[in-house]
């Protein structure tokens, strides 16, 4: 048996080996790629023969017949056995997208979901069958089951019987019988096998569903004889069909989440029904069949807490993060006093506005899920504050420092998990920019490492998870930091959901381009033995001549052709980004210039959406116009459906706009990389219209062009061809190249001469030569990594032994008892010379001790013994990033824990002054120098007790005398860069302050200054002016506190912060870009559209606080506490009655004995008639029906008692 077992595995390798290996195609296979993508495309395709078909098709079953052995022989996870499945997958689904005659004769697209299913593709099934159309009942019941949609399958299967009422009844089986005699012209025995197929189909779907695993095993049993009947008596093609779907089932069952769901709830048995309720919720939101890289995270998950999980973008990790939040919050014995908490770090406060939508969704009811905003950085409803129920808070690494400077003992003390997403962005570059950045007090992988690092000091058992793409070396230490040992492994898989292509859109003038497919999931891609690249040629029209002045501009041309084709593109359904890396505001000038002529105009199809997606578009353009003007390039290009989104946009626009690509509202997209930082939106096609961004040296202090890092790249890229895009099968990311050059100039004109774009033609070649040479190269992953501390430490000895002459031997002493000062005098000033540097990144590494040393004196109430200090900093040190990160020199822990000791012995010896400092929450020596400015800025605020009746100038006025005083600081103040516009834009700031607080009357930018202004708004307004006020009003809660663990609430937020209302306000005014607090209310509640919305319902509020209160003063004009008030004695529109849920039936097909029945409904006029899920009528009942548009997505049960019988709707989707 062993011989022959051998023999059998030597034919199918030989087959792997000629058709499945991974990424290399066979000529007749790349031509079938690329025949599928221009039918995809819609333009038109290369030539291709039913021979060509047939061949393909048989090669198919091939592999399929080599992948049935290895599974048999290697077990159904045999890595060979899955490649074979998924190149079956790949050629059978590239002739069904071709729309081939094949499909006539074979359902090809039925094999080709099967096959990826097998694959470990479940997403690449479910996105093909979601494109192809069937006429055949028969099939679309196949085509749901194989894309594990169960609700459609329970809902093909009740239209099969109510076209087939006979079929249902207790004595269906002499129809049957019937049949297979071929008696009274009955379709015969190939009628009897789809009768039972559609039965089986049809429990397993709504078993699967329910988690009802008694009804599930003779529903398994039956496929399994079916399939063994198929075999035996069916054509080869039929047989494969069933056969497949078999395998599939056997893959359900196996991957379905009531599995580890139910092992969960064994921790707390008394939950299970809510754990089997989350599952059949997921199931109803089409997650229920777990993928490969989930179930490693969730098996992971089962046996122990702690653990990163480190797969590719769009492989299913945030649904890990989900079970681990059921885990540690809804399933550990409960404690007493408050509810446990989860902390949720994300990257971006974008991640975090989807991260809390889609938790509020799923977890509704069982726990408060909140994301922090507000001016008190606790946020405007502290319910979560005092909650005895879990709490999942959602925060960036900035919001969360805040929070531990604020509430960190409450914190710290409730806190059962933490969850850090992006976790990878802990590695910085190894650059001149990162040890600049240090500096500048702006490097986010020191924040986060120190964020986590002093969490896990305090709390070393809490459970902790990490989540990140593969990047790098970096898997390895994350796990080992994360888990907290050297042994430690990431769960790491290299599983992508869906496939993703690299390639090039090469541009030409007079040409329609095509495309060059250069590297899939990773790998070259590449013709069997000649290794030459894939190729898509384009066929709609070239773009028109462009005037010679755009022409005279490479980098004009090229991006205007790429919007020439995604224009075309974005008309068959495909969904669009164009990535913008230099100056988006001369890219949007650049399109909307185009747009605006004739040919262009006439290739845009875009039409405003009806319905609630129009009333979602018209929110986002009236914010638009809001805060970008009437003439903006950004509200011409939304008018065209196109969406755009960069860095300095206001974070309401910015969130409108994700909005509108979410719901797939505007099929094109402008973006620069900030869009696609951890948001997963569904694209199908990213643009780049190049491989360098511009951005600033902060060395130098000029801008400058730098080519994209190989993580930037992967993390754009990784967008692509998401689940849920609207192809969900591919993600194609082309970089846009010239062929030829653009101009016609002479060489009279240097910059737009024709030598001059003939070397951009070779240098961006090379760039993207350069960048798949990298890609490659990374993945060979390495277990080692480039780490903060580590690069902040080195960084500050060699700039001492540099620039001061420091001996080797003399560094530490010199290093404990150094302070900033003494190195430089212009020390926090934010000063650029090397000294200077020098000074503010040993601030930027007292910032880390300090903190650190501050919170432990705080939290023990007593003062540090240097003694004690390097025992907390040795402690410290060990749950640092740096730790871990790759083999450290012991010099670099030494010097960690001098530089404390130094801190609390010699440069800042007053524990009053260490606790003042870390208050205000800036690295020490900026923070000593902003003391003297925060107590004019605490008076300012202090003194603004009318705020709530000043006119809007009064208003600003306040925040310009605010502003005044960090005008001329770069330390804690405004920030610009050395040039001519941003030095001018800082001289008239007050001016920006107005338009961006919406004073009447202020003067707006013109388009082409938009974005400056609202960079200088993102920087300096609402980040640099609201962490100087933020700093001095989180102080002076602090200070009227009666200790650390004090609980803020509204209620006594004025009391003891010993301010008026405007303290409270400040920060949510600079971020909304308003100078009224009810304005920033109304947005932020969501019962305004725009500022000028919000305005017109201040007299309504008005009147109400003149009926509520007599005489009411400034203050209680901005009260939020009244706010609230009156939002709750607003008339709420009334839910629509739910009908009962209860349906009085009179039994037909039972006798009630089992007392419970799984039933669906079936509408037969004024009748319902409620069948088992394997087609057999049970009871019917009369008049009402259930209500809801799809009534088969809810779980309904027959029950009896006694002589009573009724339905019951026991699960109804949200």
């Amino acid at each position: 048996m062993a011989a022959l077992d051998e023999e059998r595995l030597a034919l199918a390798e030989q087959i792997r080996q000629a058709l499945a290996i991974e990424n290399a195609l066979t000529r007749p296979q790349a031509r079938a790629y690329v025949r599928c993508l221009q039918t995809t495309w819609q333009v038109p395709t290369i030539g291709w023969g039913e021979r060509e078909s047939a061949n393909q098709l048989e090669d198919a079953r091939r592999l399929l017949h080599a992948a049935h052995i290895f599974s048999a022989i290697e077990g159904g996870e045999s890595p060979r056995a899955i490649d074979c499945y998924r190149r079956t997958g790949e050629i059978l689904e590239w002739l069904a997208r071709a729309d081939d005659g094949v499909r006539s004769i074979v359902p090809i697209e039925l094999l080709a979901a099967g096959a990826y299913q097998l694959g470990g593709l479940p997403a690449m099934a479910s996105g093909l069958l979601d494109q192809i159309e069937s006429e055949h009942e028969g099939v679309r019941l196949y085509s749901a089951f194989l894309r594990a949609d169960f609700d459609r399958v329970v809902q093909r299967s009740a239209a099969f019987w109510r076209d087939n009422p006979g079929l249902t009844s207790a004595d269906a089986e002499n129809a049957i019988f019937a049949a297979m005699r071929g008696e009274d012209e009955t379709p015969g025995f190939l009628w009897t096998v789809t009768i039972e197929l559609v039965r089986s189909l049809g429990l397993i779907a709504d078993s699967v569903r329910r988690g009802d695993d008694e009804r599930l095993a003779p529903a398994m049993a039956k496929l399994r004889a079916m399939d063994d009947l198929a075999n035996r008596l069916f054509s080869h093609d039929a047989a494969l069909v069933i056969g497949l779907m078999r395998q599939v089932a056997d893959r359900y069952v196996a991957a379905s989440i009531y599995t580890p769901l139910r092992q969960l709830a064994a921790l707390r048995p008394e939950r299970t029904d809510r754990m089997l309720r989350y599952a059949r919720d997921q199931f109803s939101r089409n997650r229920g069949i777990l993928w490969t890289s989930q179930l490693h995270g969730v098996g992971r998950l089962l046996r122990e807490s702690s653990f990163a999980l480190c797969t590719p973008t769009g492989s299913g990790k945030t649904l890990v993060a989900n079970l681990a939040l059921i885990k540690e919050l809804l399933l550990r014995a409960p404690g007493d006093g408050l509810g446990p908490l989860a902390l949720y770090i994300v990257p971006s406060r974008a991640l975090a506005g989807e991260v809390e939508a889609k938790l509020s969704s799923e977890l509704r009811g069982d726990v408060i899920v909140t994301g922090l905003y507000g001016g008190a950085d606790w946020g405007i409803t502290d319910a979560w504050l005092t909650s005895e129920e879990p709490v999942v808070l959602i925060a960036t690494v900035e919001k969360a420092d805040a929070l531990l400077r604020y509430l960190g003992k409450l914190l710290i003390a409730r806190l059962s998990l933490l969850i850090i997403d992006e976790a990878h962005q802990v590695v910085p570059e190894a650059s001149e920019a990162t040890a600049v950045s240090f500096s500048d007090h702006s490097n986010r992988s020191l924040r986060l490492e120190n964020l986590v690092s002093r969490i896990l000091a305090q709390r070393p058992e809490v459970t902790r998870i990490a989540l990140t793409a593969v990047a790098g070396g970096a898997s390895g230490p994350v796990a080992r930091w994360i888990e907290g040992h050297a042994e430690a492994k990431a769960v790491g898989v290299r599983y992508r959901s869906t496939r993703q292509v690299i390639g090039v859109l090469e541009t030409a003038p007079g040409s329609s381009g095509q495309i060059l497919l250069d590297l899939m999931n990773g790998k070259p891609l590449y013709l069997r033995g000649q290794e030459n690249p894939v190729y898509l040629p384009l066929r709609f029209a070239p773009m028109p001549l462009l005037p010679s002045q755009w022409r005279n501009s490479l980098n004009h041309f090229n991006s205007l052709s790429v919007l020439w084709t995604a224009l075309h593109l974005a008309r068959e359904d495909q969904r669009i980004l164009i990535s913008v890396a230099q100056e988006p505001e001369q890219t949007m000038r650049w399109f909307s210039e185009a747009l605006a002529l004739g040919a262009w105009e006439a290739i845009v199809e875009f039409e405003r959406p009806e319905g609630f997606l129009g009333d979602r578009f018209d929110e986002a353009r009236a914010a638009c116009l809001d805060y970008c003007g009437a003439e903006s390039f950004e509200l011409f290009l939304l008018d065209r459906g196109i969406a755009t989104s960069h860095g300095q946009m206001p974070q309401r626009l910015r969130r409108l706009m994700v909005e509108m690509i979410d719901r797939k509202i505007c099929p094109i997209t402008v973006a620069t990389a900030t869009l696609t930082e951890g948001v997963n939106l569904p694209f199908d096609l990213i643009f780049l219209t190049s491989l360098k961004r511009r951005s600033w040296d902060p060395v130098e202090e000029q801008p400058i062009i730098a080519p994209f890092s190989t993580s930037e790249f992967r993390n754009l890229a990784g967008r692509a061809g998401r689940p849920g895009a609207a192809r969900g099968i591919e993600g194609m990311t082309l970089v846009a190249l010239p062929t030829r050059i653009s101009t016609t100039a002479t060489s009279m004109k240097p910059k737009a001469s024709k030598p001059v774009q003939e070397r951009q033609l070779r240098e961006w070649a090379a760039d993207y030569e350069d960048l798949t040479r990298r890609l490659l190269a990374e993945e060979q992953e390495a277990d080692a990594a480039e780490s903060p501390l580590a690069l902040l430490l080195t960084r500050i000895w060699r700039k001492a032994n540099e620039l001061l002459g420091i001996a080797p031997d003399a560094f530490m002493d010199w290093l404990e008892r150094t302070a900033p000062g003494a190195v430089s005098g212009e020390a926090g000033t934010g000063a650029s010379d090397p000294t200077s540097r020098l000074a503010d990144a040993m601030d930027e590494l007292d910032g880390v001790l300090l903190t650190a040393l501050a919170e432990s004196e705080r939290d023990d109430d007593a003062a540090m013994t240097p003694a004690r200090a390097e025992e907390q900093l040795r402690a410290l040190w060990a749950r640092t990033f740096t730790a871990v990160a790759t083999a450290q020199e012991a010099w670099l822990e030494a010097a960690f824990i001098r530089r404390g000791s130094g801190i609390i012995q010699h440069i800042y010896p007053d524990v009053g002054e260490r606790q003042r400092l870390y208050q205000y929450g800036f690295t020490p020596w900026v923070g000593r120098r902003f003391e003297a400015v925060a107590a004019q800025i605490l008076a300012l605020i202090a003194g603004a007790v009318d705020y709530g009746a000043l006119d809007a100038e009064g208003r600003i006025d306040l925040f310009e005398a605010i502003g005044n005083l960090l005008e001329g600081d770069k330390g804690f103040g405004f920030r610009v860069r050395p040039t001519l516009g941003d030095q001018a834009l800082l001289a008239r700031w007050n001016d920006v302050l107005g338009w961006w607080m919406n004073e009447p009357g202020a003067n707006a930018p013109d388009a082409d200054d938009l974005r400056a202004w609202q960079r200088f708004v993102a920087d300096n307004l609402e980040f640099r002016l609201g962490v100087a006020i933020g700093a001095v009003v989180a102080k002076a809660w602090s200070d009227g506190a009666p200790d650390a663990a004090t609980t803020p609430t509204l209620a006594d937020w004025k009391q003891t912060a010993s301010l008026p209302w405007f303290g409270f306000w400040a920060r949510e005014l600079l971020r909304w870009g308003t100078h009224d607090p009810f304005v920033a209310f109304c947005l932020s509640q969501g019962m305004a559209r725009t500022r000028e919305a919000a305005m017109a319902r201040r007299p309504e509020f008005d009147a109400w606080l003149e009926e509520d209160i007599d005489g009411p003063d400034g203050e209680d004009h901005i009260d939020p506490q009244l706010f609230q008030r009156w939002q709750a004695s607003l008339p709420r529109r009334e839910a629509p009655e739910t009908a009962p849920e209860l349906f009085n039936t009179s039994l037909t097909g039972t006798n009630g004995d089992r007392q419970r029945y799984a039933v669906t409904p079936i509408e037969d006029g004024d009748t319902t008639r409620w069948l088992d899920p394997a087609g057999f009528e049970l009871a019917v009942s009369e008049g009402r029906k259930p209500d809801g548009r799809s009534p088969f997505r809810s779980d309904f049960e027959l029950r009896t008692t006694g002589t009573q019988a009724a339905v019951i709707r026991v699960f109804r989707p949200v």
